[in-house]
């Protein structure tokens, strides 16, 4: 019974709390953006804008400065990502969550990689996206139901922080060489592949062994095979 009351009085704070916290609607459909950002006031969120294309995204992000982004991963030819990374090259606070139709494992993987707070798939429900507002608004991760049964259906599991943060120490390049070592290619083969030196490639490894804090690059292929599927 306790429990119970205290679910109810966090979920009427939450309410109360629901016209400060301020959001952006980047969809890909004009139609789609319309409707969830109508649905999302009427609920007494307060909606500040709606996109339907990337640069009119990073305008109204750097103008109202929403505190949360509902960015579907299709928005722009699929990419929704660069948005993400712009704003945390400015230092922009917003926090993004993720909504996405038709996931793939490489996108998924960029995805958590990347920094989204929240991750909702187009087959939950509004309450899905309430609670994954009411997570993010207090600082914490956000994983739908029906988001969580996708990684299950392509062999994932959820990245820890740890490993979100590790590998966002990485360069793009350095990730790229780390997949390849997943994949059982040698120092020989990365620098044939990527048209680079040997001396190269054996510095990539070594500065990737530093970034992870391995102690050798003899541990790389562990490390890597162990974080595949998010490289």
């Amino acid at each position: 019974m306790n429990q119970l009351a205290n679910g109810e009085e966090l979920t009427k704070k939450f309410a109360i709390r629901r016209r400060d916290f301020s959001i952006l609607v980047a969809q890909s459909e004009m139609f789609n953006c319309e409707v969830l950002s109508q649905l999302l006031k009427e609920q007494g969120y307060n909606v500040v804008g709606r996109a339907v294309e990337m640069e009119d995204t990073l305008q109204q992000i750097r103008v109202k400065r929403p505190q949360c982004v509902i960015l579907e991963s299709e928005i722009s030819g699929q990419r929704s990502f660069e948005i993400v990374e712009q704003m945390q090259r400015s230092n922009q606070q917003t926090k993004f969550i993720l909504y996405t139709r038709n996931p793939d494992l490489r996108m998924i993987a960029n995805a958590m990689q990347i920094g989204f707070f929240g991750f909702i798939y187009a087959t939950d429900g509004l309450e899905e996206l309430y609670r994954c507002f009411h997570t993010v608004s207090n600082g914490g991760c956000y994983y739908s139901n029906g988001f969580m049964n996708v990684l299950k259906n392509l062999g994932m599991e959820v990245m820890s922080d740890t490993t979100r943060d590790e590998l966002s120490r990485l360069t793009q390049r350095e990730r790229e060489v780390l997949r390849m070592i997943a994949n059982g290619n040698t120092a020989s083969d990365i620098a044939e592949q990527l048209n680079i030196s040997y001396r190269t490639a054996v510095n990539h490894k070594a500065h990737i062994a530093k970034k992870l804090e391995l102690s050798g690059c003899r541990q790389l292929p562990r490390y890597s095979i162990s974080v595949k599927n998010y490289l």
